[in-house]
């Protein structure tokens, strides 16, 4: 399968919505539900990505199919880590590279251009076990159980 991989530029905020909502309807497709998906929440994450941080797009024919975001916190001590980083990827492309085709496009751009940056972070659940394999697949450290950080519903306890 084809796809090429992009710098996200602005202008994409409806299509970034459709694409969220459709990954939160998937079992650990993404952290939040799909109520929490509002526009607010994508113009939140773009803006400061596109501002302070860094944002890739998966395409295949000119439709996004994947997207990848971290940037940096507002406080001056932290200017040397992206945090919140996010990926999601269409489900139907999900298990044919695309996931880490972007997380190397963005693990690249931080390694060339952007040197100051020492610390990259993300959150998963730990019972999502595939996501993790593929976070420490890509060098990611699990640094330790962070107890209660995650909410579970009670069908996960």
């Amino acid at each position: 399968m084809s796809f090429s991989i992009e710098k996200a530029t602005a202008g994409y905020d409806d299509v970034l919505l459709r694409l969220y909502k459709v990954v939160a309807e998937f079992p650990d497709g993404i952290i939040r539900k799909n109520d929490e998906i509002t526009s607010d929440y994508i113009e939140s994450f773009y803006s400061k990505s596109l501002k302070k941080g860094l944002m890739f797009f998966a395409k295949k024919d000119g439709m996004i199919i994947g997207e990848i975001h971290a940037y940096t916190p507002d406080i001056l001590a932290f200017q040397h880590i992206l945090t919140d980083l996010t990926i999601v990827i269409h489900p139907d492309f999900q298990g044919r590279g695309v996931g880490r085709k972007l997380f190397k496009a963005f693990l690249q751009e931080v390694s060339e251009r952007l040197k100051h940056i020492l610390r990259i972070e993300l959150y998963t659940r730990e019972h999502n076990s595939r996501n993790v394999a593929f976070y420490e697949s890509l060098g990611f450290i699990n640094e330790g159980r962070q107890k209660h950080k995650i909410f579970l519903s009670p069908n996960k306890l």
